[in-house]
């Protein structure tokens, strides 16, 4: 994360939190406290809070990162100059840049990256051929329209990310070629009526954007779990190298106790921990710079992590997120000033949550990461509640349920 972020929108519907503290049945683990969220009865957030149940004196040193800034926000638009044949006229505006992580998610979660608007000043009606691609980067996206005597049509598309090109982008493409092809038939004959081609930026997948235009600061944070990627072959493989630390020596998903009263959520979580710590030796490190414009922030993928066995905060929280998710609980992402940390559900009924400080991977037990958390959202928890600014909470499973999937990569 960034030393400063930008200013969240009121979290809509956040829930009041009270920190409990629980143990666990059967193990002989030092359980840390449950995070609990609990709605108020005027509808708006309080909170109480005590200590963890377990804690340590290690402090930890939490690094930022640093954002690029530009003048001109992420996601701006870009106009065509009409053109007029035949009494049909077209014309059509377009994003100034293509934002990889997120390109997926044009025309659902985020405006259309191209429209276009025919208009046929004719006394017949009018069938006309719409075509948008970003030449060597998408597919092409094709439309074709009948539009009426002296009427209006607007075409909305989506030229999608090859999987090969979003391997390939792992830095930005300044000046990709949008190419943008309008024809209309005239007695059975196929005409052209717009032929044109516009430069437009496309990111690195790496490249996620703190600032959209039109977008308030929690829908821009939802964004974030575009980058949790639960079907990454590398993420599977983290997970087969954590079953080797669970006792059963395997890994079950879902969950199997009402509160995690058998301990199975916190002993998985032990166990990634483990196998991120002994088996991949990941480490915490900073590295964040980005080129794209807005205040962009380089963020690896999990399966970068892996390969590169360091992450900074946020990579270290989407990886541990995306092995979360694939064993079927729900992570939760916790953005403070200039940092990120990783909750974990309890079970799928209760608003109760294990946290996790990523950052200590490598340097504390996963014991002492979960205390250190737990006190870290005891501090979190008040601002909140309050929608402060700078504070964040993103649901990987409210993700989901809003659209917002993974980047279509590997």
């Amino acid at each position: 994360m960034s030393s400063r972020r930008l200013t969240p929108a009121q979290l809509v519907g956040l829930c009041a939190v009270l920190l409990v503290a629980a143990g666990c049945g059967n193990s002989s683990a030092t359980w840390p406290g449950l995070i609990q969220r609990t709605a108020s009865p005027s509808g708006t957030a309080s909170a109480t809070g005590t200590a963890s149940a377990s804690g340590t004196d290690k402090a930890v040193a939490v690094a930022t990162a640093g954002r690029t800034a530009a003048p001109q926000a992420t996601g701006a638009r870009a106009t065509a100059a009409p053109v007029t044949i035949g009494k049909i006229t077209a014309d059509f505006s377009y994003k100034n840049a293509l934002i990889t992580p997120i390109a997926h998610l044009y025309g659902t979660y985020l405006d259309d990256f191209v429209i276009v608007t025919v208009k046929n000043d004719n006394s017949q009606a009018v069938k006309v051929v719409v075509t948008s691609e970003i030449l060597n980067f998408t597919n092409k996206a094709i439309d074709t329209v009948t539009v009426g005597a002296h009427k209006t049509a607007v075409v909305r598309q989506n030229p999608q990310l090859t999987t090969a090109a979003i391997d390939e982008l792992d830095s930005e493409r300044p000046a990709a070629t949008l190419h943008m092809l309008v024809t209309y038939l005239d007695n059975g004959v196929q005409k052209t009526l717009l032929d044109q081609t516009k430069q437009t930026l496309i990111t690195s997948r790496r490249d996620f954007p703190w600032s959209i235009k039109d977008m308030d600061q929690q829908m821009d944070f939802n964004l974030i779990g575009a980058m949790v990627t639960p079907s990454d072959p590398a993420v599977e493989g983290l997970i087969r190298a954590a079953a080797n630390y669970d006792p059963s020596h395997s890994m079950e998903s879902g969950y199997k106790s009402d509160l995690d009263k058998d301990g199975s959520v916190y002993q998985r979580l032990a166990d990634l921990w483990k196998a991120e710590a002994d088996d991949y030796n990941l480490t915490y490190i900073s590295t964040t710079i980005s080129f794209a414009p807005g205040q962009s922030q380089r963020i690896r993928l999990p399966a970068e992590v892996l390969d590169q066995a360091s992450g900074n905060c946020i990579e270290l929280v989407l990886l541990y997120a995306a092995a979360v998710e694939a064993l079927a609980m729900q992570p939760v992402i916790v953005l403070i000033p200039g940092h990120a940390y990783l909750g974990v559900r309890t079970d799928a009924t209760n608003d109760r949550y294990y946290f996790v400080e990523t950052t200590m991977i490598g340097q504390a037990t996963f014991d002492e990461a979960s205390s250190y958390a737990g006190n870290e959202f005891d501090d979190a928890q008040p601002h909140l509640s309050a929608g402060d600014a700078d504070y964040g909470w993103v649901s990987i499973a409210d993700d989901r349920a809003n659209g917002i999937l993974p980047i279509p990569w590997r």
